[in-house]
């Protein structure tokens, strides 16, 4: 039964990401750098050397963090990519803690992301999204980004309905 939950365990991971040659990688692509997902900002190869490989130097910022990543990789060689998922939610209430109330288009709610505050990365989008929900006089729908296990909002936009 323990060979049963390690295989499970590699299988977790494996539907959550997908091979790609480092040489295939471009900017603006989303590959796992140090084991984080990361938006490429920057791509340059070297030429082979005696040992016969050109390496691709890939540097990217974390797409929850901001935080910048570099790796250096045989073109070759196989690098991971997470599956990058954009969900947007419409906002109905941001409680006490922080916390959001986000409604589907199936009208089912979920109050497990915390909206940015001073302490996230971006603290600005937070407060902008307050003062537009604050304002009430349009929709405010929030895009929450999910890859590997993490999911946070990025991004929001307003319509009136």
């Amino acid at each position: 039964m323990g060979d049963y939950d390690t295989f499970e365990g590699a299988q977790e991971t494996a539907e959550k990401t997908f091979p790609i040659r480092a040489g295939e990688v471009k900017k603006g692509m989303t590959v796992l750098l140090k084991g984080f997902p990361c938006k490429v900002i920057e791509v340059t190869t070297s030429k082979t050397g005696k040992h016969g490989h050109a390496k691709a130097n890939i540097t990217g910022l974390d797409i929850f963090t901001g935080k910048k990543y570099q790796d250096i990789s045989p073109t070759s060689h196989n690098m991971t990519a997470p599956f990058v998922h954009n969900n947007n939610y419409t906002l109905t209430d941001i409680a006490e803690d922080g916390f959001c109330s986000l409604m589907d288009d199936n009208g089912e709610i979920r109050e497990d992301i915390k909206c940015p505050d001073e302490s996230s990365p971006d603290a600005e989008l937070g407060r902008n999204i307050k003062t537009a929900l604050e304002a009430g006089d349009k929709d405010v729908t929030v895009i929450v980004t999910k890859a590997m296990e993490s999911e946070c909002i990025t991004g929001f936009k307003l319509s009136n309905e």
